[in-house]
């Protein structure tokens, strides 16, 4: 059960209409990543999908949600495979997931150029920067509530804020290494540095030593031999 038009439930019990919506994002992702979002033409998925224009609008209602969705469900199909070895309520499991999913832009590098693309443009359809902006924003929340029924945020700390700057913070950096500013071999590691940098700010007590922790053993290059 889905949700494509507003409040309006889209029904995706059949084989055909799941084998079509799935044929319909999968090709809104090809060319979002081959052409980007100022060449994205309805008229072309609905050639290379194998649909009518009205199928496409009857399941979507507009091109902002057809991108929308095919951002956020390959993100949410791809996290939910992550192999995690450390427990759920860690910083280690926060780490495990950044790795993983900067480990995996490395090879789709075309898609992620593209997208920082469409997050960073001025003229960025609302939607789909909302899109882009809130994958990862819940997990990272879910993680931030803990710490502060542990009170260990320190107390200048606006949680929300927090998970809002992350991702900030995350896209900048992404999207200097699509530009070439930073390589392929620091990437990750560059990343999670400067993740791991950020919120030992904003932590205290126990999270900020399992934080610093992780910075002294990815600065010894061991952080992520068990990744």
């Amino acid at each position: 059960m889905g949700k494509e038009r507003g409040d309006r439930p889209v029904n995706y019990s059949s084989p055909a209409i799941r084998d079509r919506r799935r044929r319909i994002l999968e090709e809104a992702r090809k060319i979002i990543s081959e052409k980007g979002l100022s060449e994205f033409s309805m008229g072309e998925l609905c050639v290379r999908a194998g649909v009518a224009k009205r199928t496409l609008y009857n399941a979507f209602q507009s091109k902002e949600l057809i991108i929308s969705a095919a951002i956020n469900e390959y993100f949410e199909v791809y996290v939910e495979k992550i192999p995690y070895k450390a427990p759920d309520d860690s910083m280690y499991r926060i780490v495990e997931r950044m790795a993983w999913i900067f480990g995996r832009n490395l090879k789709i590098r075309n898609y992620i150029r593209a997208l920082m693309a469409i997050y960073f443009s001025p003229e960025v359809n609302s939607d789909i920067w909302e899109a882009l902006h809130m994958l990862g924003f819940e997990f990272s929340m879910q993680w931030i509530s803990r710490l502060k029924s542990k009170k260990q945020l320190q107390p200048w700390v606006n949680g929300e804020q927090l998970a809002h700057d992350i991702i900030r913070l995350e896209y900048g950096i992404i999207n200097d290494w699509c530009q070439g500013r930073i390589t392929d071999e620091d990437f990750v590691n560059h990343t999670l540095f400067c993740y791991l940098t950020f919120v030992a700010g904003a932590t205290r007590g126990q999270a900020r030593k399992e934080i610093e922790d992780m910075l002294r053993k990815l600065h010894e290059g061991s952080l992520l031999d068990n990744i």
